[in-house]
């Protein structure tokens, strides 16, 4: 079984490449699928399994969901596509509960888990962080932003510092993003950082699709241009995708 996780800051383009890179898989005959975070049938966390996320053993029911999926889907010929379940399904909310000192342990752990997989990791990764919440806020409207800002101040870790606003939502994120980057250079699995936000969505859609040519067994070029010539008008409406996503926070 062959397994891509997706990471990045919201608007970064998760979904999208998720869709894209399972349609092109598709396209070439490979059985794929891909899951969008939490949703209800999501392998290792659907959307009700988050209930509890700041406890204590919320990090040990993570490791056993890994677990329980990697034994039940090991010897299938099957590419599953995730996005946000590496990190942002699980160590943001270590990090919203203030349990920070346990992630270095939780992350080795889960790659442990995940090494009896041909695994990959793709982390999308704005220039700029502050710029990028900008964009992100200005394209996915003011209910979006309203909506997360008010859950963000609600979390232990924005409470204790006294995060408000904006402040709030590009002091969390620019800790959550030098968070991933930490993690992203103890990743032993096969790790491919693509530069990540608005003006860059084709190109790193193509090299997404160039390394899963090289991983996956990708070998129909004309994805590619395919692909490529169908994510702009797709990414333009990232507004009516997150309305039909039910606004979900990330």
């Amino acid at each position: 079984m062959n397994l891509i996780l997706i990471e990045g800051l919201p608007g970064s383009g998760k979904s999208t490449m998720a869709e894209m890179l399972c349609d092109a898989a598709l396209d070439d005959g490979i059985a794929s699928s891909w899951y969008l975070e939490q949703s209800k049938d999501h392998h290792v966390h659907p959307i009700d399994f988050k209930h509890d996320k700041y406890s204590k053993d919320f990090p040990e029911r993570c490791l056993k969901r890994w677990g329980s999926f990697v034994s039940a889907n090991k010897d299938n010929d099957h590419l599953f596509i995730f996005e946000g379940s590496l990190f942002q399904s699980t160590v943001r909310f270590m990090l919203e509960g203030n349990n920070k000192e346990h992630i270095s342990e939780y992350y080795n752990e889960c790659q442990s888990i995940l090494s009896k997989l041909s695994s990959k990791l793709i982390y999308l990764r704005p220039t700029d962080v502050g710029s990028h919440i900008d964009w992100t806020m200005k394209h996915r409207g003011d209910e979006w932003t309203g909506k997360v800002t008010e859950y963000l101040e609600k979390t232990p870790y924005c409470a204790d510092r006294q995060w408000q606003g904006e402040n709030c939502m590009k002091s969390y994120w620019s800790d959550y993003a030098q968070l991933c980057d930490l993690l992203v250079v103890q990743t032993r699995m096969p790790c491919h950082r693509i530069k990540a936000g608005f003006g860059g969505f084709e190109s790193q859609f193509n090299e997404a699709i160039i390394i899963s040519n090289q991983k996956i067994g990708l070998t129909t070029c004309r994805n590619l241009a395919l692909k490529s010539a169908g994510l702009r008008p797709l990414l333009l409406s990232v507004v009516e995708y997150e309305v039909r996503c039910q606004l979900r926070i990330g």
